[in-house]
């Protein structure tokens, strides 16, 4: 089970926008754990024929960046990555990954964020948190993601309010060389083309603490 940085959680299943609990409104954000889903954006990165080493990369057709926000880092868009003795390939096509510290920001509303990780940086996982508009601090996650062999991860999570940016720091080198495909976005409250499962439901007892 995913661990939240919140002191409770709850399990339900997440149907047509709606958690089949009841919960109420939380007036405040969360962060859910969610199964595989296709939004109604997707970034393969399949549009691309070249490699590039970037501060800035567009995602999702306009909807966004990724972007380098470490000194000395680069947003790589790569064929293959070879590191620590594992060599990361894409899905299919291309791939785009961070080395170094690195933030997703949209430029319009984005309720569920996921995709395919990869990791070569030689140390697993990644810290991720999640930002309102008004860079409001709505959740801390862990995203699992082993660097031990190559392998794509599944990560995905879901907010009942918009999530404006997504902040990720890898734990192995320089913080990064953490990859993506298949990347996937939902820009509508419960409104992904597949069913949800909420893994786990974490929430704050108070108001979202504001980020300076």
């Amino acid at each position: 089970m995913m661990r939240f940085a919140f002191p409770r959680a709850r399990l339900c299943v997440w149907i047509g926008g709606g958690c089949a609990l009841g919960l109420a409104p939380l007036g405040f954000g969360s962060i859910v754990a969610v199964s595989q889903f296709v939004g109604d954006r997707t970034d393969t990165f399949n549009q691309y024929n070249s490699v590039a080493a970037v501060l800035s990369h567009p995602v999702f057709n306009g909807l966004g960046t990724l972007d380098m926000v470490s000194a000395g880092g680069a947003i790589k868009r790569e064929f293959s990555s070879a590191l620590n003795g594992v060599q990361v390939v894409p899905l299919s096509g291309m791939m785009v990954g961070q080395l170094g510290i690195a933030d997703w920001r949209f430029l319009g509303p984005v309720y569920q964020f996921g995709g395919f990780w990869a990791n070569n940086s030689g140390v697993d996982d990644a810290t991720v948190t999640f930002f309102d508009s008004g860079n409001n601090l709505l959740g801390t996650v862990i995203a699992h993601d082993p660097s031990a062999a190559h392998q794509w991860n599944w990560n995905g999570w879901a907010s009942d309010v918009a999530i404006a940016r997504v902040h990720v720091v890898g734990n192995g080198l320089i913080n990064g060389f953490l990859w993506y495909d298949n990347m996937q976005v939902v820009t509508v409250p419960g409104g992904s083309t597949m069913g949800l499962v909420v893994v786990a439901l974490g929430w704050a007892g108070g108001r979202r603490r504001r980020v300076v």
